[in-house]
């Protein structure tokens, strides 16, 4: 069991007496909203529970058991293991750890973009390199044109 910080107090393990029948709709429900586990929050929304996992420093609680314990809180918010697969948690780890690592000029712009996967920030790193070098070309290219066509060259 664990309580999120609403308050509301979320068992995370299954009725020890389930019938076979009740164990299929589980898996079901689990399976229907497996499919959309990015979508259950607004990007915002999604960001600030990861913002306060981030950003949660021990000075807020009154101890390291109620630090560590707030922690998990924090994270079940975030990661809703509940609803989330292993793989789908470890792709939101790697792909924040990703984040993480970009240089600042990237990470802005990347984040702007709520990519739902490390493949989607790659895409979006990879897209943001290749307009870069073509703004410099253009930049180099223009610098033996007449002045005429470099002002064109500067305003696209």
């Amino acid at each position: 069991m664990i309580m999120t910080g609403s308050g509301e107090v979320i068992d995370l393990d299954p009725p020890s007496e389930i019938s076979p029948e009740q164990e299929d709709l589980l898996i079901v429900k689990v399976e229907e909203e497996d499919c959309t586990w990015m979508q259950e929050y607004s990007p915002p929304v999604f960001e600030t529970f990861y913002q306060r996992f981030k950003h949660f420093q021990y000075h807020e609680a009154s101890g390291p058991r109620e630090a560590l314990s707030q922690l998990r809180v924090l994270c079940c918010e975030w990661l809703r293991p509940e609803l989330h697969t292993k793989e789908q948690i470890l792709e939101l780890l790697v792909l924040e750890q990703f984040l993480t690592i970009l240089p600042e000029e990237f990470q802005t712009w990347v984040r702007e973009h709520h990519p739902e996967s490390g493949e989607e920030a790659v895409a979006v790193v990879e897209n943001i390199q290749r307009e870069l070098e073509e703004r410099q070309q253009q930049v180099h290219c223009g610098d033996f044109l007449p002045l005429q066509q470099r002002e064109a060259v500067s305003m696209c």
